[in-house]
């Protein structure tokens, strides 16, 4: 099994560069998705979340709105936070894994991949790249992304200089066409027979 894992920077289009993957077959392990499932259904982790940071519970679950406020005013509690989060991430990503096995590739979409040290379960980093003009338009469109909350998650993360340092392959998400060719070039270029 080869396991690629998916590097850069907030907005740069790590999950839509997965999903092409996916489109091709293979099956794709989200970060994003799991924290999703631990904050909808996890109540210990709730609970625990709520008492460290006084946060309310609503229906047995942290309102994200109201931790990302918190993590605004008190940012360095957001590794307090990872601390929590992370190890049920990595228990999550050892069982994709497993499941996954005799899969031929499998894609690893896991933000701060490299600076939560991941290293022993990715065999392929593919870095993205965007033109700072196509970021900017995109990273305004998200949802409850603001100035302040972006910088405390950019510090974070490691430079992008550092990221790219570390890439078997690079892609660079400036066109969606453009992307979808890229990876098929990937694909054919990492041996799936051996």
């Amino acid at each position: 099994m080869v396991r690629v894992g998916i590097l850069g920077s907030i907005g740069s289009g790590k999950s839509f560069v997965a999903d092409i993957f996916g489109n091709f077959g293979f099956n794709i392990f989200s970060a994003d998705e799991v924290v999703a499932k631990i904050y909808k259904s996890n109540k210990i982790v709730n609970n625990k979340i709520s008492k460290i940071f006084n946060l309310k519970l609503y229906k047995n679950r942290i309102i994200r709105d109201d931790l990302r406020e918190f993590i605004k005013k008190h940012p360095k509690k957001f590794k307090i936070l990872n601390r929590i989060i992370h190890p049920l991430v990595r228990k999550e990503l050892i069982k994709f894994l497993e499941k996954n096995k005799n899969k031929k590739l499998v894609v690893l979409d896991i933000p701060l991949l490299i600076e939560n040290k991941l290293f022993k379960f990715v065999d392929i980093f593919v870095f993205i790249k965007t033109k700072p003009e196509v970021f900017n338009s995109r990273i305004w469109k998200r949802k409850n992304l603001d100035e302040s909350f972006l910088k405390i998650l950019r510090k974070q993360q490691l430079s992008e200089k550092t990221k790219e340092s570390y890439a078997n392959f690079v892609v660079f998400n400036n066109s969606k066409n453009k992307v979808k060719l890229q990876i098929k070039d990937i694909i054919n270029k990492i041996k799936l027979n051996d």
